[in-house]
């Protein structure tokens, strides 16, 4: 039995205001990302106070395990590649708890990776 996790992944930089367009322009080229590679994506705003834009939130549908399996190795990526990047990614899990990890740019974990595609994983496959 397999099932829909969603996944809501919040972007941040210590770089650039969450308003300015080159910011937006790299969390608009995530979730292009994201969407080809897993087919499944939606972004949602919220207001920030005293700025023009807001926290952009990713949404993950995430329903097979190749489609977990690539938004990983995005996520890795685009972290990555500057280390003033960061995302955070919440869902709630099997039993009902909301989880959330938070990886850098400076402190890429592969145990907090590995902690997110466990419990996605296990929720995908229905165990």
């Amino acid at each position: 039995m397999s099932s829909t996790v969603e996944v809501a992944i919040s972007t941040q930089t210590a770089k650039y205001d969450p308003d300015h367009p080159d910011w937006r322009n790299q969390v608009a080229a995530l979730r292009t990302d994201l969407q080809r590679e897993t087919g499944a994506v939606a972004m949602r705003s919220e207001p920030a106070p005293g700025t023009k834009g807001g926290f952009v939130d990713v949404i993950l549908a995430l329903g097979t395990s190749g489609a977990l399996v690539a938004a990983v190795e995005i996520l890795r990526a685009w972290v990555g590649r500057d280390k003033t990047r960061s995302i955070t990614a919440t869902w709630t899990d099997e039993d009902g708890r909301e989880r959330r990890i938070t990886l850098t740019g400076e402190n890429l974990d592969q145990q907090s990776l590995t902690a997110l595609s466990e419990s996605i994983g296990r929720m995908i496959e229905g165990r």
